[in-house]
């Protein structure tokens, strides 16, 4: 018998994501997709108009401005911490391994949850509405079901191909969004009849209550915001940036986003008629009509197609970044290491083929239930419930790396912004869900069912002596004995 072939030797590279393929317009662009600004548009305004009603650009004027003042936590951990663990590495640094590991099991339920739940209210309400109201057309009510495959099928198609054909589509779709609603929405504000131009930002017509309900669908709609964060180890200029990029990135994406939203959130509102916005959310598809009525049939059209393809796109890039979290606990052995494996185009394909699976069951098992547009009401809010608390261990994670390093003279930016972050996102989570009103009071409740485990598994998996010596300190980061470049870079920097 001859003797077997030795089995090749395993390199760190044979396990690691490819680096310095994106830039600073690539990791935006992953930012805003996961934003979904056009999807937003037709699907978060028309529910959140529901509640807020007159007051809609309010709402999305106050969560831009809450989602800003989170945006400094993000870039003052993501310093020297690029890595594809994003929240749970910068909670690893300030925290420890526990509260980092309860920040990643809650990134992915709040980013996998919103992977479904976008193409439940596109495929099963939205587009059922349209073709209705527009084309007399009446689908079948099984229709939603085979297109949650489509929605959540071809980003996974992108993804499994690799960083680099899943950034080149995020920076061509997320620009046009981008473009299309802000001149659009400008057209829009021109041509209404503006009588009292301020209405639309007073609290008198629906009080804070109705406000802060408006809020939980505009908050949602910024949840992308930290989307690129797990880009960290694949992006461009980490080092020569100073480990800047990350934040910056946000700060843009965030700014580019939110000035769009609130001015198309303003646009529907005045357009519509500022005294009938009780009738908005019951009407079919009502952003399409405002457009129709406005911009004629090619505003209309050029809406719908970019509202399908931005959910395509937000899909993408939250089932990007989700793979990339989980693939960062796999590698540190928190989860099944086999989701910390690359496939030939260096894309974690089985953390990215788990994700769209699971989101699959969630879509179809909650539209099955409730049915389509009241799952997507209850998605929408365990979204919210699910950023908050990893948002909530990230500001306790940054006070507590400046306390430690004794940072006098950033006491705004590391004490005072997180305390008044963490404050209003708790405050819109109390007034939106108290008293408990059907359906949102399931939201709670799956949440519940996500933590409770989560909590418990981060207390066993992440307790152990031998963690806390060997790899705590660098949850989340590429491996420092076998990736020479990241020795040079302290954990704690």
């Amino acid at each position: 018998m001859s003797r077997a072939e030795p089995r090749p030797a395993v390199t760190a590279r044979d396990h690691a994501l490819e680096p310095e393929v994106v830039s600073l317009w690539g990791l935006i662009s992953q930012s805003m997709a996961g934003m979904a600004p056009t999807c937003d548009v037709v699907a978060f305004m028309t529910a959140g108009a529901a509640f807020a009603l007159v007051a809609l650009p309010l709402s999305y004027l106050l969560a831009f401005i809450l989602m800003f003042i989170e945006v400094n936590t993000i870039y003052h951990l993501s310093k020297h911490r690029g890595s594809a663990g994003g929240y749970y590495s910068y909670v690893s640094a300030g925290l420890g391994p526990r509260a980092a590991l309860v920040t990643a099991l809650m990134v992915i339920f709040y980013q996998l949850v919103s992977v479904a739940g976008v193409p439940v209210y596109v495929a099963g309400v939205f587009l059922p509405a349209l073709a209705k109201s527009y084309f007399g057309i009446a689908l079948p009510g099984w229709f939603w079901v085979p297109m949650i495959a489509f929605f959540i099928g071809v980003p996974w198609v992108l993804s499994v191909l690799g960083i680099r054909p899943t950034v080149k589509t995020l920076v061509v779709t997320s620009s046009l969004e981008i473009i299309f609603l802000i001149v659009a929405s400008a057209i829009i504000i021109t041509r209404s009849p503006l009588h009292a131009p301020l209405h639309p930002f007073s609290f008198a017509s629906v009080g804070v209550k109705g406000v802060a309900l408006g809020m939980i669908f505009a908050i949602t709609s910024f949840i992308g915001v930290g989307s690129h964060a797990p880009l960290g180890e694949e992006a461009k200029g980490v080092r020569t940036q100073q480990g800047r990029l990350i934040g910056k990135a946000a700060i843009l994406s965030l700014t580019l986003v939110g000035v769009a939203l609130t001015i198309s959130a303003y646009a529907l509102t005045v357009g519509w008629g500022q005294a009938k916005m009780s009738s908005f959310a019951r009407s079919p598809a009502p952003g399409v009509a405002v457009f129709l009525h406005y911009l004629g049939p090619i505003g209309a059209v050029a809406l719908v197609i970019l509202a399908i393809n931005s959910a395509l796109m937000d899909d993408l890039a939250l089932m990007t970044s989700t793979a990339r979290v989980i693939y960062a606990v796999g590698r540190d052995k928190l989860l099944q290491t086999s989701f910390a494996v690359v496939n030939g185009r260096r894309a974690p394909s089985r953390s990215v083929s788990a994700v769209a699976a699971l989101a699959i069951v969630v879509a179809i098992g909650f539209g099955l239930w409730l049915g389509p547009s009241d799952a997507f009401d209850v998605l929408a809010t365990a979204v919210l419930f699910g950023l908050v608390t990893a948002h909530t261990l990230m500001n306790v994670s940054l006070m507590r790396l400046s306390y430690r390093e004794r940072r006098a003279t950033q006491v705004i930016f590391h004490m005072v912004l997180p305390v008044v972050a963490m404050g209003l996102f708790w405050y819109v989570l109390y007034e939106s869900i108290l008293p408990f009103v059907f359906p949102l009071y399931w939201a709670a409740a799956f949440w519940a069912v996500a933590l409770v485990p989560a909590v418990a598994w981060a207390w066993h998996a992440a307790g152990s002596n031998r963690l806390a010596a060997e790899a705590g300190r660098y949850l989340g980061l590429r491996d420092p004995l076998t990736t020479l470049e990241d020795t040079d870079l302290p954990p704690y920097a």
